[in-house]
């Protein structure tokens, strides 16, 4: 199992142990998380590093919060739409 996990500074990601310092946001499919991941969030100038949108932003720890509930919900949103298993021939992406 995998999980969706960011910091304080936005900055979110695919990983399978929960790094110290950093918040689980959802628990799922890696490939599938990735996927997920890469549609919902934001993008940083750098163009490679995925942001929690309204995270870096957040001038408070409340605000911040409220914007990663918001993240989960939509995340939560698109895991249950499906399709749960993606398949190219017999292998699973």
């Amino acid at each position: 199992m995998a999980h969706i996990v960011c910091y304080r500074s936005g900055e979110a990601f695919v990983s399978r142990r929960v790094p110290k310092g950093s918040m689980k946001i959802v628990t799922g499919h890696g490939r599938r998380l990735r996927r997920i991941l890469s549609v919902c969030a934001r993008q940083a100038y750098d163009g490679k590093t995925l942001l929690v949108p309204g995270l870096p932003e957040a001038e408070g720890d409340l605000q911040a919060i409220e914007a990663v509930k918001g993240f989960e919900q939509m995340l939560r949103e698109r895991l249950a739409l499906g399709p749960h298993r993606r398949t190219k021939g017999r292998r699973l992406i």
